[in-house]
């Protein structure tokens, strides 16, 4: 019963994180938009791209409330790039 309770514990926390609900939000949109476009390959790299510049240019200069760190961006980074990856692997 403890392994359960602490288990609970630890979704409930995660459920709450900033970081995993910015993640999963990233990688949703992400993967919708490489599925939805007629050039799959073309359009995950230009995701990936597109956020490299979005998350470590213009968020870490520009999104001040909060303040971003390097590891919020990353974070962000990492959820559009997986999401468009995981799309392609799904379709092919």
């Amino acid at each position: 019963m403890a392994i359960l309770s602490t288990l609970s514990s630890w979704v409930s926390k995660l459920g709450q994180s900033i970081q995993f609900v910015a993640f999963w939000a990233h990688f949703g949109v992400a993967a919708l938009v490489v599925e939805h476009t007629p050039h799959h390959v073309l359009t995950a790299v230009l995701v990936a791209l597109g956020a490299a510049v979005k998350e470590f240019w213009y968020d870490a200069k520009y999104e001040t409330n909060p303040p971003q760190t390097f590891l919020d961006n990353f974070t962000d980074w990492l959820g559009w790039t997986l999401g468009a990856v995981v799309a392609l692997l799904l379709m092919h």
